[in-house]
């Protein structure tokens, strides 16, 4: 019995060496989810369908990055929203809305407040918090957060570290082996209870690059709300004028 204890014990050992090693650098893995939609400089055309019980509308616009500090967002349509932009530098993010002419700064604290009535946080919008960065990771089999894990899936649980300022205490995300696509992300707060689902759908080539084309955000604590973005055209790697990322051209709503 003792020796077929032993035998066993070796063999669950073999068996889990054995998928470790069929794993790729989870360092990898973070590093292009944190890079999915950004580079080095990245210019996209995306839709946003904001729905809620009450009402709903679509709004359009256009957005550059550089690096992973910088970004700036005008929105073109509807035209009640047209022109309002933001802007990120490194920790600095402002809001310009044309009706009133007036550039807002987004303290901390509003970081993770809703980004023009969305279920996308500002910190999610301009991507100031990265996986890499803000994050502690392993990769994990635990199928009760999982659900049924499937061949050519790896599943990863990140923890935002202390200063890290989000709602959430952790996140598992599910992402496809061959090019390190996200199927899904599933948002836990610090009693176990999923707050948010993202899932990622209609793969495309964009700009050299293959992303998911459209991105849904549902909170399961609000009924009946969610948000959907849709990249419609993406470009990587093709330079960008830094004047983009100035307060002058947020004051102009991004048509300097």
């Amino acid at each position: 019995m003792k020796h077929g204890l032993v035998l066993t014990t070796f063999f669950v050992m073999l068996l889990s060496s054995t998928v470790a090693l069929c794993q790729p650098d989870i360092d990898d893995v973070i590093t292009a989810l944190d890079r999915l939609y950004r580079s080095n400089d990245s210019y996209a055309e995306m839709s946003m369908h904001i729905v809620t019980p009450h009402w709903e509308r679509t709004l359009t616009m256009k957005s550059w990055s550089e690096g992973s500090d910088k970004t700036f967002i005008s929105i073109l349509s509807p035209a009640r929203e047209a022109g309002m932009a933001t802007l990120r530098i490194g920790t600095e993010m402002w809001n310009y809305l044309p009706n009133t002419n007036s550039t807002i700064r987004v303290p901390p604290s509003m970081m993770t407040g809703s980004w023009m009535g969305s279920d996308i946080t500002n910190n999610d919008i301009v991507k100031e918090i990265t996986y890499a960065t803000d994050y502690t990771y392993e990769y994990t089999d635990d199928t009760a957060m999982t659900g049924i894990q499937e061949d050519g899936v790896l599943y990863v649980r990140l923890v935002p570290k202390p200063s890290t300022a989000v709602v959430w205490s952790s996140i598992i995300c599910a992402v496809r082996t061959d090019e390190n696509i996200p199927l899904w992300e599933h948002y836990y707060d610090q009693h176990g209870n999923e707050i948010k689902c993202v899932t990622f759908s209609d793969i495309q080539n964009m700009g050299g690059r293959t992303i998911p084309a459209t991105m849904e955000v549902v909170p399961t604590n609000k009924e009946g709300h969610s948000t959907t973005i849709t990249w419609s055209h993406a470009e990587f790697n093709q330079g960008i004028d830094s004047d983009i990322f100035s307060l002058r051209n947020l004051q102009s709503g991004g048509n300097q």
